[in-house]
């Protein structure tokens, strides 16, 4: 039952000697959430103030999504879907921005325990948001574009989740001590928020009076837990009753950037601690060995982008990381180790959500990767976050003594995303090296880790091999010879991409350039990605029955699996469903329940 020691173990570790295997590699919970962008097709005859609200195209959106499934709303955020699915979708906009056009749809994918699941159920959410898309019931032609940076340079994309070990032996100690602190500070955060918040209701509520709206009584009835998200993390009480959103977009704008900076303000305490702990004291192992692997990926996984100066990189999202391990959007930072959830956790929604706070004492918790790009390659996805859940195993199995680790982490993030020559190095623990030998070195020590685990725990972990190994392989041959695209296209994105680019000619308008780049993630068939696959169907990985699966169910044995039974069996019925990520609100006022997710 003991996994073999590989050679790549360092002899001098006790957890290496001494750890046992209870699980196959490459199967803890896992997940991705990624934000796509909507834009109407054809705007031309259109004035910035004639295209539609961000907040209405959201809706609509969701409302598509409503008609294809049950769904369910967040307990503390109404403009928040759970999906029968596992899925959840999240308009990703600040208050000021709802009547402004554009704003991104965060879905992400239910929790899995196999790359292969994760991979199927990621296609089962692109398929579904472009279909929701075409299908909403607007006067536009609406379309949506998977990809990480627009025209105008704003970055967004997608962000990984794991479970993993969040700490050990005296470190745990020490994190615990920090959640009992913090736990007493979102207490304390709470108490002092809900009078500000309950000011803002009131404020809201007489501004709507003054102005006549006679929908006001309609939506006070229907809505029975309303909730408020930004920055500072969602607000709302559930058994309240009020409408926290409407009473932002009620008031003047000065108000609402006042109370929002006051609430700041209130949780800027917590957030010193918060940093503190988040660099100083939880995932210390996973963020020191898991850089050089994220760092050298954007070779094999970074989805291209075209700049302003014509510059080709290949991650628009790797070049505005300015950080290794922060908060993430507090104060605009964007960090390789996000940490927001965390934040946002601990800015309490309700008195209610206090009771969860429990579970940030568990030794396992979710890691969050910010420098990930919105893939449209299946073997770049599957790589993507395959890679790094192995490398999460051996982590901790004590397997790091040939991990490379990166010695300028910015930096060299900034100088392997700027050359898609894939000839620059870096400066790491093992010396110069580019991107490429670095993604040998680590897959290498994956390869003897693997060999030295039994077999009956291998699971997917082979497969995870092969294939990151045939990325490496068609890469290393364009590196050789730039001619030698033809193995690459369709697999790897930022060659696909520029492989198309360079088609239009050296001649070619930037303009013209920038539209392949913004199209080929359009997801619909006239998305330049999707135009290939008819004449490159080896390049797709995912099983189609599959899809249509997860379209509508979750893998079994993850909590997904019990929050899309519960929504499929209360959603639209008598008894009023509201649910989060780990339990769900079942019934109304004195009667509601809570059902936890735990497995």
């Amino acid at each position: 039952m003991n996994s073999r020691p590989s050679s790549s173990h360092d002899p001098n570790t006790a957890s290496s000697r001494a750890y046992r295997r209870t699980t196959p590699l490459v199967s803890r919970l896992m997940g991705m959430e990624t934000e796509y962008a909507t834009l109407v097709a054809d705007p031309q005859n259109l004035s910035t103030e004639d295209l539609p609200a961000s907040l209405f195209v959201y809706e609509q959106i969701c409302e598509a999504i409503r008609r294809d499934q049950p769904t369910a709303k967040g307990v503390f955020d109404q403009d928040q879907l759970f999906l029968a699915n596992g899925g959840a979708v999240t308009f990703e906009s600040h208050p000021l921005m709802y009547d402004s056009p554009g704003g991104l749809i965060e879905i992400a994918t239910p929790e899995v325990r196999s790359p292969d699941e994760l991979l199927a159920c990621q296609r089962s959410i692109d398929q579904l948001v472009a279909e929701a898309t075409a299908a909403a019931e607007t006067s536009y032609d609406l379309r949506v574009l998977k990809n990480s940076a627009d025209a105008l340079g704003h970055v967004y994309g997608c962000q990984e989740n794991y479970e993993a070990e969040v700490a050990s032996g005296v470190w745990l100690v020490i994190y615990r001590v920090f959640v009992l602190l913090l736990w007493s500070m979102q207490v304390v955060n709470l108490v002092v928020s809900m009078p500000l918040l309950w000011a803002m209701v009131f404020a809201g509520w007489i501004a709507r009076r003054r102005r006549g709206s006679a929908s006001d009584g309609d939506n006070q009835s229907v809505v029975d837990d309303e909730g408020f998200d930004s920055d500072d993390g969602d607000w709302g009480d559930a058994d309240q009753g009020q409408d926290v959103r409407m009473a932002f977009g009620s008031v003047p704008r000065w108000v609402t950037w006042t109370v929002v900076n006051l609430l700041r303000l209130i949780h800027l305490p917590t957030l010193f601690v918060l940093r503190f702990v988040v660099r100083h004291v939880a995932f210390r192992k996973q963020r020191r060995y898991l850089s050089a692997l994220l760092a050298s990926r954007l070779a094999l996984c970074g989805s291209g982008s075209l700049d302003h100066d014509g510059r080709y990189r290949l991650s628009a999202k790797a070049m505005a990381i300015d950080t290794i391990t922060d908060m993430g959007g507090f104060r605009g930072e964007r960090p390789v180790f996000v940490f927001g959830h965390w934040l946002a956790h601990y800015c309490a929604k309700t008195f209610l959500s206090l009771v969860s706070t429990r579970g940030m004492l568990a030794r396992r918790q979710r890691l969050q990767i910010g420098l990930s790009d919105s893939n449209m390659a299946d073997h770049a996805e599957y790589v993507k976050f395959a890679s790094v859940s192995l490398v999460l195993d051996m982590i901790e199995a004590g397997a790091v003594a040939e991990l490379p680790i990166l010695k300028k982490g910015v930096a060299s993030i900034h100088r392997i995303a700027s050359d898609w020559n894939l000839v620059s190095q870096v400066p790491t623990s093992h010396g110069e090296l580019s991107a490429l030998e670095i993604q040998r070195k680590i897959l290498a020590a994956a390869k003897q880790f693997v060999d030295g685990t039994s077999d009956q725990w291998h699971g997917e972990a082979t497969t995870v091999i092969q294939r990151w190994e045939s990325l490496i392989t068609v890469l290393a041959e364009f590196r050789q010879d730039h001619r030698q695209t033809a193995a690459a296209v369709g697999r790897v994105d930022w060659l696909t991409k520029r492989f198309l680019i360079d088609a239009l000619g050296e001649n070619a308008a930037w303009t013209d350039k920038k539209k392949v780049d913004l199209r080929y993630h359009e997801l619909s068939a006239d998305g330049y990605f999707y135009q290939l696959l008819p004449a490159k169907p080896e390049v797709m990985l995912v099983n189609p029955d599959n899809v249509r699966r997860r379209r509508r169910s979750p893998p079994a044995g993850t909590p997904a699996a019990r929050r899309g039974w519960m929504i499929r069996e209360f959603a639209g019925g008598e008894e009023w469903i509201q649910t989060d990520w780990t339990y769900a609100m079942i019934g109304r006022g004195g009667k509601r329940k809570r059902v936890n997710f735990d497995l």
